[in-house]
């Protein structure tokens, strides 16, 4: 009988969205493991310092997919944590501009942190990732084609776009070097769907408000020095471009071949708090660690195995840091052809006003549960918050925090089908 399970463990953490995931085909014994990390851009610096920075956990066995949801300096440590650690396959890294990545310099300069691996990659990630023993890695930038289920069979592989050559020499005349820099689209490992998005700031816009400040300090004569002007040119981008708009990658992942008529899904939540020993490795146990979940929380089980109408929901969408409130149209048309397979759901910058927009709260659930996520951090909107719970009975709202993470476990099987 065909049997996959699949595993989303959140971490417990108060200021990010850190994911590890695991697919395990138990016919073909075959697993997959993944993560994805992105620190909140609008979290609070002393609880982070305070409680310290979590790392992905990687284990003995290699991480295939690690996305970085957003360019931060927590991210990058993550990054670079999990490719001392986690023997990893492939990378996706959102592209950032020289002088975004600068900003971030400064900010470590203004905590006090003196990490040189950590600074080297930001000046250079492209060069640095270049020297790391990581088999691919792709930098994103924007969004190719959006992901259709056609009813054909969608082979393994990495489906990103080519950049367009605009965008590539402007990248090249900012860097100084060429970067084959990709539009975000898709991957298929282990039969499943790893479906990537990218909102943030336009690189025209970064490349013409560089240009314009150089020319402007041709024209005026100046004693400042180097840095002097150049911090002057900082302070001018952060008035012109807010600093919660940096880039931001978000991914939607789900077990892919999935038919009512034929297989049915269990999908269970539970909490889990330090003292729990969690981890995403299926392989390691072989499944015991879901059945047991399975059996000891069943409250909280999700199952779909009805009539063909119905519509089984094992993905998970995890939003990022997007500003809804700027990219919600986009994001809508990126994610609409796999709408109907959400099932869990994170709020982008633990749920700040800023990158919230109720429209989203129009997804077609009918009567499944919906979770959404959420470090609670103060800057969480009461207002969303409460939209969420009224909308819909039926939604859950999840909240991570230091003492809690919460972890999906689901199966899918073959079903019995008497002719």
């Amino acid at each position: 009988m065909d049997t996959r399970l699949f595993r989303y463990l959140f971490q417990n953490t108060s200021n990010a969205i850190v994911m590890t995931g695991c697919t395990w085909d138990k016919g073909a014994q075959e697993q997959s493991r993944y993560a994805y990390s992105c620190e909140m851009s609008h979290n609070n610096w002393r609880v982070n310092k305070r409680n310290g920075i979590k790392h992905v956990i990687c284990g003995s066995s290699p991480v295939n997919l690690f996305v970085m949801g957003a360019f931060s300096i927590e991210d990058c440590e993550r990054l670079i944590y999990a490719i001392h650690h986690g023997n990893l396959d492939t990378v996706i890294i959102p592209y950032v501009a020289p002088l975004q990545r600068f900003l971030l310099i400064q900010t470590m300069v203004a905590r006090g942190m003196h990490d040189k691996e950590v600074v080297r990659f930001i000046k250079n990630p492209y060069l640095y990732m270049q020297k790391v023993p990581v088999r691919r890695f792709y930098f994103i930038y924007g969004n190719g084609k959006a992901f259709e289920k056609t009813g054909q069979e969608v082979y393994p592989g990495c489906y990103l776009e080519d950049q367009d050559k605009e965008i590539l020499d402007i990248i090249e005349e900012m860097e100084g070097y060429f970067i084959p820099v990709k539009k975000a689209g898709y991957i298929v490992d282990n039969r499943m769907l790893f479906y990537f998005g990218h909102f943030g700031v336009d690189l025209r816009m970064v490349y013409r408000f560089v240009s314009r400040y150089f020319q402007k300090e041709k024209l005026t004569d100046s004693n400042d020095s180097g840095e002097r002007r150049l911090q002057k040119m900082l302070l001018f981008y952060r008035k012109e471009f807010s600093e919660s708009e940096m880039d931001t990658l978000t991914l939607f992942c789900c077990p892919l071949e999935v038919s009512v008529a034929r297989t049915d899904c269990v999908l269970n939540l539970i909490v889990i708090d330090d003292e729990d020993i969690c981890h995403a490795d299926i392989e390691e146990d072989e499944g015991r660690c879901t059945v047991k979940c399975m059996l000891c929380n069943d409250s909280d089980v999700c199952r779909c195995h009805r009539k063909q109408e119905a519509k089984l929901r094992a993905g998970a969408l995890f939003l990022g840091n997007i500003r809804m409130n700027v990219h919600y149209q986009k994001l809508k048309h990126r994610y609409q052809g796999i709408e109907s397979q959400i099932r869990a759901i994170t709020l982008p910058s633990c749920g700040h006003m800023q990158n919230w927009n109720h429209d989203i709260l129009n997804l077609n659930t009918k009567k499944n549960v919906l979770f959404w996520l959420c470090p609670i951090q103060p800057q969480t909107s009461d207002r969303a918050m409460r939209e969420i719970k009224f909308h819909n009975a039926r939604h859950r709202i999840v909240g991570l925090t230091e003492e809690y993470g919460c972890c999906f476990n689901g199966f899918l099987s073959e079903k019995n089908i008497s002719l």
